[in-house]
């Protein structure tokens, strides 16, 4: 891995260099205090003070609805796929949202088939993370082996070091965008790689937020959690889905045909949620998790059961906290453990 140190200064004109083989997508505010991930604009400055985005940048490569193809004719139909997208660069991506796409990368890709439309993206994408340097009340990616710093699962990870950032390159796509950068990459120095060193461990003593992962993985696991527990905690699910929706690895989708003329239609994806009551409905009408706390029980199995983890190679919480902020019953996963924690005591 090589270490390099560029100023704050030349970020934007570094980015701006990138632009001739990627969509540049880099994290901008809106209003008072909402961040979303855009395209760079030429007149943006570029956002290094903030905890994360609400929305995860998932939905670059995963879209909320996304068109899958287009249908022409009903007798002999034809299929036209859309247009193939450009390759994204993405700085500013935070080391739990880089742990999620690669999550998502393995579910779509890597069990037996390939969803091209999300794999390929991902695949080509520029991955440029950004460590925190300050995590928020929320955040307990420290139980979650999601973050604040990466080891892996980046191209680029740039830390903050005041007036410069420390860019660690990890991959050859990595070094081929420092070498767009052209001079305005210097070698860091020793002192700068404990300045880091430093960073990371103040970060981690500054998270207030943590979760009993392991022993949750363990309980849930081995079904240890009475059904009744289940259906006490189910009681302040409101289904709103909204846990779903902000978590970079959930994966849940449903697919429709849509009329858009005389016999031409679209068949699109859009994301779906495990907690609305017809999610698992059969064409029967039959609905095997009918019961709000067999959808909570499954979604947690989900994330965190040793089956899934040896699927998956890894539980399906990143920490990032996004699910604490959106939950309208104290039923994030942070909560729940530590509920289940204090069930068992």
């Amino acid at each position: 891995m090589t270490e390099l140190i560029i100023r704050k200064a030349d970020v934007h004109p570094f980015l701006a260099a990138l632009r001739d083989d990627y969509r540049v997508v880099a994290p901008r505010k809106v209003g008072p205090a909402d961040v979303v991930f855009d395209d760079l604009d030429t007149g943006d400055g570029v956002l290094f003070d903030y905890v994360n985005a609400l929305l995860p940048p998932k939905s670059l490569f995963f879209p909320a609805r996304e068109r899958l193809f287009t249908i022409q004719g009903t007798t002999r139909p034809t299929l036209a796929p859309p247009p193939v997208p450009r390759p994204i660069a993405i700085f500013g991506l935070r080391s739990c949202d880089a742990t999620g796409l690669r999550f998502l990368e393995r579910f779509f890709g890597e069990r037996g088939f390939d969803d091209g439309s999300v794999t390929s993206g991902i695949r080509q994408s520029l991955k440029m993370t950004l460590a925190c340097h300050a995590p928020g009340p929320e955040c307990f990616c420290v139980c979650c082996d999601g973050g604040p710093s990466l080891t892996s699962g980046f191209d680029i990870q740039f830390s903050d070091l005041g007036d410069r950032l420390l860019a660690e390159v990890a991959t050859p796509r990595g070094e081929a965008a420092v070498a767009a950068g052209g001079p305005r990459f210097a070698p860091a120095t020793a002192d700068d790689l404990k300045a880091k060193r430093a960073l990371v461990a103040e970060v981690d003593r500054a998270f207030t937020r943590r979760s009993f992962v392991a022993e949750g993985i363990k309980a849930i696991s081995l079904d240890r959690v009475p059904q009744e527990v289940w259906a006490a905690w189910a009681d302040d699910c409101q289904g709103c889905g909204g846990c779903c929706f902000v978590c970079p690895t959930c994966s849940c989708f449903t697919v429709r045909d849509v009329e858009i003329g005389p016999e031409a239609f679209e068949r699109e994806r859009s994301w779906d949620a495990c907690l609305y009551a017809g999610f698992t409905r059969e064409a029967s009408g039959h609905n095997p998790r009918g019961a709000s706390a067999d959808r909570v029980k499954r979604r947690y199995f989900h994330k965190l059961s040793m089956q899934y983890m040896q699927v998956m190679g890894r539980h399906g919480c990143v920490g990032c906290g996004r699910c604490v902020d959106v939950c309208l019953g104290d039923l994030d996963l942070s909560t729940l453990l530590s509920r289940m924690h204090d069930e068992r005591r």
